[in-house]
């Protein structure tokens, strides 16, 4: 969800606070009319409804009711903090609770998701709510950035698996193409581990039953 704000904040350097009534009334008056862009006239109204703090009356009166938003990655990072917390610290950005910092004089703010309590060996960890093949570029940068800061030769995405893939580790290169010696490292690792959610359960209680069963197999590798 942080990478979605920041998209939306980007792509409109011009807005100010001050501006939200303006905006309101313009999109008041101009509806999405046009046949190409109907499907958008939902999320205009969705939109209208959370700017102007209605949101809270979704479900009451004659309303009808366009979406819900809610933060999936957030809602995911906290349920893997409820199998994990007495393995890991949980920085909570939200909060400000746990906040790190990258160099010496209180500069650079930062947030890993989680922080493995024993400093022998450290390990890294971050929530994606994503699925495996969509976990890259930015997300390796930025573990390997808190791998660095905290000394950690292991870092994990800890993602929900629905196709039962196993788990992926990725070693870290050492070397470079233009003198050809590009070589893995044998000591530094980055592990995709899905969460396997249950897709063949026959009714809800038989979910709960598997789901268990899958979460002791995802925390028993921290264990180890």
């Amino acid at each position: 969800m942080k990478d979605e704000v920041k998209l939306v904040i980007d792509a409109t350097p011009g807005y100010k606070p001050y501006d939200r009534q303006k905006i309101i009334e313009q999109n008041k008056k101009n509806t999405v009319r046009h046949a190409y862009f109907r499907e958008y006239l939902a999320l205009q109204r969705l939109c209208l409804l959370i700017l102007r703090h209605q949101r809270h009356q979704i479900g009451t009166g004659a309303r009808q009711i366009y979406g819900i938003l809610f933060d999936g990655a957030w809602l995911w990072e906290e349920y893997i903090n409820l199998l994990i917390k007495d393995i890991f610290y949980h920085p909570m950005n939200k909060s400000g609770k746990g906040a790190q910092r990258l160099f010496d004089g209180n500069v650079g703010l930062i947030y890993p998701d989680f922080i493995s309590r024993n400093s022998e060996p450290r390990i890294i960890a971050d929530a994606k709510y994503k699925l495996l093949g969509n976990i890259g570029n930015r997300d390796y940068l930025q573990v390997l950035a808190y791998m660095f800061r905290f000394d950690a030769k292991a870092g994990y995405y800890l993602y929900p698996e629905a196709e039962g893939s196993d788990d992926l580790k990725l070693w870290l290169n050492r070397g470079s193409t233009y003198e050809k010696n590009v070589v893995p490292r044998d000591d530094i690792s980055i592990t995709k581990h899905g969460l396997k959610i249950p897709m063949d359960a026959q009714n809800y209680s038989e979910f709960i039953a598997k789901m268990k069963v899958q979460e002791q197999e995802f925390t028993s590798v921290f264990y180890a």
